[in-house]
């Protein structure tokens, strides 16, 4: 991380703006890094077009079989293109971690660096939801060229469904970074773990009424069911359930407070107990 640190010695502005720079310096190592990682333009391009393309030809089935479900196509694909920002969010917050320790070892270089764990985190985040951005678009072309489904015909509230998406994705993987600071790579499977755990309860393809009662308590509990419940009823054509929106965006300050919180506590812990050195072997 030399640049972070030649940043921090040559810049003479204000307190905000070296923290600015070293924040973009981060961002830029990992745009570099990924320019020549075959294996990270697969993670951010590939996977998510084979799913989409297994749930496109799924619906499409049940279309030509004439299943009598309303709006079942729109349901589907739509759940797998929101659902994204969810899952690509999460996952690319704990990917940057883990690329910046486990696989680089390059630990010890953030850690001497004037970068603090709250400029960390922030960049991170960026550069997750640049790549959920890149993808989910390309994403987007796929579903309206191969299945000539176009997301967009939802209209102005698609905004709000990604925002309180990639809000919520981000809170979980701060909770997700958080955990593998504490714990060590071992940890490492909640990053694409935890979302899929929290996935059948998000009601992404069913109603929650299609949920036993209890797991309809523990959804009302989740900004993503009241946001998949609202793709529905757009798409159904009914108007916009506000409603929902305002409480998905409430949820999501409150997952994204606590999230930020428990990362922002596990560096500290990181360095107060030096478990730095699971990431040195």
């Amino acid at each position: 991380m030399t640049e972070l640190a030649l940043h921090e010695v040559h810049t003479q502005a204000g307190p905000r703006a070296g923290s600015r720079r070293r924040m973009w310096a981060l961002y830029k190592r990992h745009a570099y890094e990924l320019r020549h990682s075959i294996p990270g333009l697969v993670d951010m391009l590939f996977w998510p077009a084979m799913d989409l393309l297994l749930w496109g030809l799924l619906t499409r089935y049940m279309v030509l079989s004439q299943v009598h479900i309303p709006q079942a196509f729109g349901f589907l694909i739509g759940g797998v293109l929101l659902w994204d920002f969810v899952f690509r969010s999460n996952l690319g917050i704990g990917i940057t971690f883990l690329d910046d320790t486990s696989w680089t070892q390059n630990i010890l270089n953030l850690m001497v660096s004037p970068l603090r764990p709250s400029e960390y985190i922030a960049a991170a985040a960026a550069w997750s939801m640049t790549k959920v951005l890149v993808g989910w678009s390309l994403m987007v072309f796929f579903a309206w060229g191969v299945f000539h489904f176009a997301l967009f015909h939802v209209g102005f509230p698609l905004v709000f469904f990604a925002a309180a998406l990639m809000t919520f994705g981000t809170a979980v993987g701060m909770i997700v970074l958080g955990i593998i600071l504490r714990f060590g790579p071992g940890a490492d499977i909640l990053a694409w773990g935890l979302a899929v755990i929290l996935m059948p309860i998000s009601a992404v393809f069913y109603p929650v009424s299609a949920l036993p009662g209890w797991a309809q308590a523990l959804a009302s509990a989740l900004p993503t069911s009241h946001i998949f419940e609202a793709m529905r009823t757009v798409i159904a054509g009914r108007p916009v359930p506000w409603n929902a929106l305002y409480a998905a965006f409430a949820l999501d300050a409150l997952y994204l407070a606590l999230g930020l919180a428990f990362a922002n506590a596990m560096f500290k812990v990181l360095k107060k107990r030096g478990y730095i050195t699971r990431y040195m072997t």
